[in-house]
């Protein structure tokens, strides 16, 4: 899994907040633009996937996805 671009957004009040957006490239094989990074309510961090719908059922690259995205967000928060 590798992060090719993450671009933040200014924080805003609003909850869930939109945090930005990033393109992750799969093994090589898929890349997926657009991945939206929020904030959840209770604090922690969610993605929400592109259309068209991508469904990942591997819960464990789901949260390779996640992770990624968080990591390149901490790193560039404004």
């Amino acid at each position: 899994m590798k992060l090719i671009k993450f671009y933040p957004f200014p924080l805003s009040f609003r909850r869930p907040r939109l945090l930005g957006f990033a393109d992750v490239e799969l093994e090589n094989i898929l890349v997926i633009r657009g991945v939206k990074l929020f904030e959840a309510k209770n604090g922690g961090y969610f993605v929400q996937l592109p259309e068209p719908t991508v469904e990942i059922k591997d819960k464990k690259l789901l949260e390779s996805i996640r992770r990624v995205v968080v990591d390149k967000y901490k790193e560039v928060r404004f």
